[in-house]
């Protein structure tokens, strides 16, 4: 399922959030959307969900125009999840079971159809059945934010937006989120997406295959990860954001050896492992 903008501008009070935004997002891609904070990342996401009712411009859903209401204002779209940031905080039911089936129950499914879906949605979160009778007061943090991932999972969205999903993550449990994220999707066998707004430059070149690049409300690149971090860094410097730290080796270790290092994946053990080879070569050298 496609999701298409063309020529999105927001007006919010007399400010302009949003000027002339023209993307498309495709089927069975992880997308990364960046910036400075006041860049209108929020903004742009809460468009592609619908919580934007005025705008200037078009939206496009496999082709045909997003769903609007009688006085021409957008309606909040179904098929697109939205995970706040700490979503943990967003709970509100007295049990796990009750949390996770509060959308279903709203669309008005029986029990047969909830359980199914919560016995389907638990182990892509690594939680257990025994948990469903708990009040989610009795989680840990970590839990937490698992069932209010799960909550909007369990609708099956064609295109999961999350907005600083690791936020107050240690680096463990962040790798865990990310790699249950990127289950989720890849069993959807290219049917879903996931439009990530990160300020963690390391998982955005370790998971993205796309970067959208937001600068003063202005989208000012949309390219594939390994393009924007191997070959592109001036489009994170002109929006004032950093490289990831193995990314600034790899430019080091070109400096260092006086040649341009050949890789075509930014992802963290292809550019150590090329790192590690060129070193390798260098200490060689000197002992010839």
């Amino acid at each position: 399922m496609a999701f298409q903008l063309k020529g999105a501008s927001v007006t919010i009070g007399d400010r302009q959030v949003l000027t002339e935004i023209d993307c498309m997002l495709e089927s069975g891609r992880w997308i990364s959307l960046i910036g400075r904070t006041g860049a209108g990342k929020s903004t742009l996401a809460k468009l592609l969900k619908g919580l934007v009712p005025d705008f200037k411009g078009e939206y496009w859903i496999n082709g045909q125009p997003a769903s609007r209401n009688r006085r021409g204002q957008m309606q909040v779209l179904p098929q697109v999840g939205f995970v706040f940031q700490y979503p943990e905080h967003q709970i509100f039911e007295t049990t796990v079971y009750r949390e996770l089936s509060f959308s279903l129950r709203m669309r008005g499914a029986g029990t047969e159809e909830i359980d199914k879906a919560i016995s389907r949605v638990l182990p892509l979160v690594g939680l257990a059945e025994e948990m469903l009778p708990l009040s989610p007061l009795q989680l840990s943090g970590g839990q937490k934010r698992r069932i209010a991932i799960a909550s909007v999972l369990i609708s099956d969205p064609q295109l999961l937006i999350l907005d600083e999903p690791t936020a107050a993550l240690d680096p463990l449990s962040r790798r865990l989120l990310l790699d249950m994220l990127k289950n989720w999707q890849a069993e959807g066998k290219g049917l879903r997406s996931i439009l990530s707004i990160s300020h963690a430059m390391e998982d955005i070149a370790q998971y993205s295959d796309e970067v959208l690049v937001m600068n003063g409300g202005r989208l000012v690149g949309h390219l594939s990860a390994n393009e924007l971090f191997l070959h592109r860094s001036d489009l994170l410097e002109g929006s004032g954001l950093p490289l990831p730290d193995y990314i600034e080796l790899l430019k080091l270790m070109e400096q260092l050896s006086g040649r341009p290092i050949q890789i075509d994946s930014c992802r963290e053990e292809d550019v150590l492992a090329a790192v590690e080879t060129v070193w390798q070569d260098r200490r060689n050298s000197y002992a010839e």
